[in-house]
């Protein structure tokens, strides 16, 4: 096992240095004065990204890294949202379409799996923002929280600093802060909740054709009970690490809800540096997107390897 994690790190090391690389050597292009020596530049350039300098921006004249640090965790409670109602919509959906595989159930959930990765996310948003916002009211139409309420920065995250606020309508700010959520939220989870019902039907298929299924339900338990204590429990370390992926297309996928949406995150800030031409800015912003999203593929895939005992068994029959 300790040999597959140092695989791992090694292997996410490699990647974030290709990642650097790659960004200095557009930058290097970009660059009017060419250092003669490429190697001591890329030196330079990693230590400044390890030290936290990401450059200033042409347009505020303010450090990158104070932008990002700004902008980031209100991205990072959008995502977390949208990869927690495809998990709260996917799991069931999936276990249904598993469930009553060939029937009409099974057929109904594939073919809206197909039309919801099929539909681009702008159109989507502005379908909802015409339809609950527009027409019926219930629910905001963009940014984070209604300007009635005052909230103090504390972590970026609204639903958090709503909560950690001393004011008398901490409660109200939060509902409020939670109405303007859900429509963005929504909208983001489309596409990785289509996945979500994909991977955990196939992974319960194969789980449900295993012998000690079979054993288990000549005991006489009831299916219910079979299904959540032997199938979904032995099916979802299966999907973990394609499931993981999916953080990383939720996160490339926010830019675009963001804009429809006016939401203060890091795809918005990054698509008005692109208008504006802040080179700095583009590049702390994609190197921070990228860095994060392998970061986080690596983990979860390390994570689904300790907690499932199948992956762990395969890695020590490679090593032996």
């Amino acid at each position: 096992m300790l040999l597959y994690l140092l695989r791992r790190l090694t292997l996410l090391l490699s990647t974030l240095i290709m990642l650097t690389l790659i960004a200095y050597v557009l930058e290097f292009q970009l660059m009017s004065d060419h250092s003669p020596d490429f190697f001591s530049g890329y030196l330079a350039f990693t230590h400044q990204l390890l030290a936290g300098d990401f450059g200033i921006s042409s347009v505020s004249g303010l450090p990158v890294l104070g932008a990002l640090s700004q902008y980031f965790p209100a991205t990072l409670e959008l995502c977390l949202a949208a990869f927690i109602v495809s998990l709260v919509v996917g799991i069931p959906a999936g276990t249904l379409a598993a469930l009553r595989l060939g029937r009409w159930q099974d057929t109904v959930i594939l073919t809206g799996t197909l039309i919801g990765y099929s539909v681009p996310v702008f159109w989507l948003g502005l379908l909802l923002v015409m339809f609950f916002s527009l027409n019926l009211g219930w629910l905001p139409v963009s940014g984070q929280l209604s300007l009635l309420y005052e909230v103090k920065q504390v972590t970026g995250i609204m639903t958090i600093d709503t909560l950690l606020t001393d004011n008398q309508y901490r409660w109200p700010a939060f509902l409020d802060a939670l109405r303007h959520l859900v429509l963005p939220a929504l909208v983001l989870a489309i596409v990785p909740t289509t996945e979500v019902i994909r991977q955990i039907r196939s992974a319960l298929l194969d789980v449900l054709k295993q012998n000690y299924i079979r054993a288990v339900l000549t005991k006489g338990l009831s299916d219910r009970h079979v299904i959540l204590r032997h199938g979904l429990r032995n099916a979802f370390p299966m999907a973990i690490p394609t499931l993981g992926l999916q953080f990383g297309t939720v996160l490339t996928s926010a830019i675009m809800t963001e804009i429809v949406f006016d939401w203060p995150g890091l795809g918005r800030w990054l698509v008005t540096s692109i208008a504006l031409q802040d080179y700095a800015a583009i590049k702390g912003g994609t190197l921070a997107i990228a860095t994060f999203t392998i970061v986080a593929s690596a983990a979860v895939e390390v994570m689904s390897t300790l907690i499932y005992p199948a992956r762990r068994k395969a890695i020590y029959a490679k090593q032996g």
